[in-house]
Order: structure tokens, then C-alpha cells, then sequence
């Protein structure tokens, strides 16, 4: 097909490119994009510490991967892998696990795109197994992780992974109160489960499931109602002084006596830390999901970051090309400004092709 002739006003010819040296540009993108090339570029990171719960609750099968039917664990395995997969080069992520009231870093934040492999193979190791306390007290884990980003006056965020269920349970009036700052510290609480009540496997020291908790075996109400004290013996509780407690706290806690020995995840308890420590509460999904919620918050801090160009030099030898194989007589205005009014003029010759004589 013949293109007509464009009657548009011309630069000089000292600006018109010659088919050799389009040509000859082009050859010298693709060697560049071929050879990979970064260069540094100021951009906004994020860094996370992502905290797993390994209570033996994560033992519970009530999380779909592919379709089937698996362990809480095992799909907070799958997930990290799959989050830190779909971070953008550059954001930094660490690993921690939580049991009992502590939380432990296993090594702080590192660039996911440098050391995936040393990633994916920490989350896969992640397990219940690893266990090293039978309790559960989930705010004063959070509260523990919080205080490890906080001391080393980092800008990192805590992501932390649990079902929110306490063991033992927790008193409305006699709850563990946040010691820091509220908002020094950024992060997400992501809840996992189902909210359905399951059984929690009990398992034997090889790994073998023998059974499930029964209530006789489980703490069904908190140690204060029961006249005992905590794994912290001097520390203040949120609601200690007060008088009244708000019938909304006592509903938000999800707190179930004679059915603790069942586990679910208390999404409303998880939303109401949440909300006091001005954290994001989001519900495990895909990893691709997490991430985008992730990098789509403020960014922890500005670094310069090495990053990749081979793609934009890729387009610019393909337009190289195009454009030595163009209309020789073509200025790269007049070649400019055909292009981008082609897709008007095929539509406009629709129109004249469809309207009735």
C-alpha cells in the first residue's frame, strides 16, 4: 500500500537522520541492552519485617493454595514466597517468627531481588515445628516486634501474619497496654483462616497427628478472672485503672469460653489492634494481593537504586528501526507526527467508508 506524501513543514536536513545512522544507532541500543546495564536512580523503597505466627493454631487446615485444602502454615509459606516473587527490586524484606509473648527476628531486612533465593528458602522453613512456648499472646508479640524496629531507629514496617486468637484468652478490663509510641512504627496486621471454629491438631514430637485439643486441655478463660498473673508480672494493663469497660471491646476480643480449644481467625480483634496502634489490617490472600497492599502504602524512606534501563533501550532501537526503514524524505517531526495521528485517520476513513451514498 502506497503512503501518500505528507505535506508538512520540514526541519533542516542537518536534523534529518540517515537510514546508516538510524541503523547504526540501533545496533549500538541492542549491544547496550544485551550487556544489561543499571544505573542508579533515587526512588521510593519500602522495607518490611515480616513476623509469622508458629502457634500450634497455624497447624489448622482451613486455607485453599491451588485449590487444596491446607495448613495455615503451609499457605503463610506459599504466600511469603509469592509476595516477596512480586516485590519490586529494591524493597527490602526480613523474616521473624512469633510463639509464646516473643517475637524473633531470624535476620533483618535484605533487597528481595539480591537475595530471593535466601528468602524463599527461610519462608520455607517456617514452621510450628520451631515452636518454643504452648501460649499464644498475640498483642504483646506485636508489641515485642514493634520494639525491635523501634530500637534500631529503623524506617522499616512490620507486616505480621497470625489468626489473632490468644491462648490464653485475654480480659476485656485486664488487656497488655502498648508501652511506645503509637505511629513511630508502621505496619499491616494480616489475618489468617478462616472465620469458621476448627480443630487444632495435636501432633506428636514426630510431626504425627494424634489427635485434636480437647477443652480439658485448653485455658478457657483469662489468667486475671482466674486469679493468676501473667507472663509479665509488673506490667500495666490497657483498662487496669478504668471503670467501666466498653461492651464493644468485650465483643471486638472474640473471646469464646468452653470453645477455646477450637480455633478461627478473630479478624475483629486483629482490626481493633489495628486501629490502636494505627497499623493496616488486611486478610491473607494471594501474594501478588499483599504485595500490591504492601508497596501501595507510604514509602519507608528514598534510597538510590540500582535499576535495570535494558528495557528502555530495547523500544528505542526498535523506533531506531522503524524509523530507518521510514520514508527516507521524512524529518523525525513529519515522521512523528504521522504516527500519532494514524489511528484518527484510519478511524476517519471508517467513517467515510460506512456513511450511505
Amino acid at each position: 500500500m502506497r503512503i501518500p506524501r505528507l505535506h508538512l513543514p520540514r526541519l533542516g536536513r542537518g536534523f534529518t537522520p540517515t537510514r546508516r545512522a538510524m541503523l547504526n544507532t540501533a545496533g549500538v541500543l541492542m549491544a547496550l541492552a544485551a550487556v544489561q546495564p543499571e544505573i542508579p536512580v533515587l526512588q521510593p523503597v519500602h522495607s518490611f519485617l515480616m513476623v509469622v505466627d508458629i502457634s500450634r493454631s497455624m497447624y489448622v487446615r482451613d486455607m485453599r493454595v491451588d485449590g487444596e485444602l491446607t495448613s495455615r502454615a503451609a499457605a503463610i509459606q506459599r504466600r511469603i514466597a509469592e509476595t516477596v516473587r512480586a516485590l519490586p527490586c529494591g524493597t527490602e524484606v526480613g523474616l521473624g517468627v512469633f510463639a509464646g509473648y516473643q517475637t524473633m527476628v531470624m535476620f533483618q531486612p535484605v533487597e528481595v531481588c539480591e537475595y530471593y533465593n535466601e528468602l524463599e528458602k527461610s519462608a520455607s522453613g517456617i514452621s510450628p515445628d520451631t515452636i518454643w512456648a504452648t501460649d499464644s499472646e498475640i498483642a504483646k508479640g506485636i508489641y515485642n516486634a514493634i520494639g525491635f524496629i523501634d530500637g534500631s531507629s529503623s524506617s522499616t514496617q512490620l507486616v505480621f501474619l497470625t489468626d489473632g486468637q490468644e491462648a490464653p484468652p485475654v480480659s476485656a478490663r485486664y488487656r497488655p497496654q502498648f508501652r511506645g509510641t503509637v505511629g513511630a512504627v508502621k505496619g499491616w496486621l494480616v489475618g489468617v483462616g478462616e472465620p469458621t471454629l476448627s480443630p487444632i491438631p495435636k501432633l506428636d514430637e514426630r510431626g504425627r497427628q494424634i489427635g485434636v485439643w480437647q477443652a480439658q486441655e485448653v485455658a478457657q478463660s483469662d489468667p486475671y478472672t482466674s486469679g493468676r498473673s501473667t507472663t509479665g508480672g509488673g506490667e500495666k494493663m490497657a483498662d487496669a485503672d478504668a471503670g467501666k469497660v466498653s461492651s464493644d471491646v468485650t465483643l471486638r476480643l472474640q473471646a469464646q469460653p468452653g470453645r477455646e480449644h477450637l480455633s478461627q481467625l478473630r479478624e475483629s480483634y486483629l482490626k481493633l489492634l489495628a486501629e490502636e496502634l494505627e497499623f493496616g489490617y488486611t486478610r491473607l490472600g494471594t501474594g501478588s494481593g499483599l504485595a500490591d497492599q504492601l508497596i501501595g502504602g507510604p514509602a519507608s524512606t528514598w534510597r538510590w537504586v540500582k535499576t535495570p534501563i535494558s528495557p528502555a533501550l530495547g523500544v528505542l532501537a526498535l523506533i531506531c528501526l522503524i524509523m530507518a526503514y521510514w520514508r527516507s524524505n521524512l524529518s523525525p517531526l513529519d515522521w512523528t507526527r504521522y504516527w500519532l495521528g494514524w489511528p484518527l485517520r484510519q478511524w476517519r476513513q471508517q467513517r467515510l467508508r460506512r456513511r450511505p451514498v
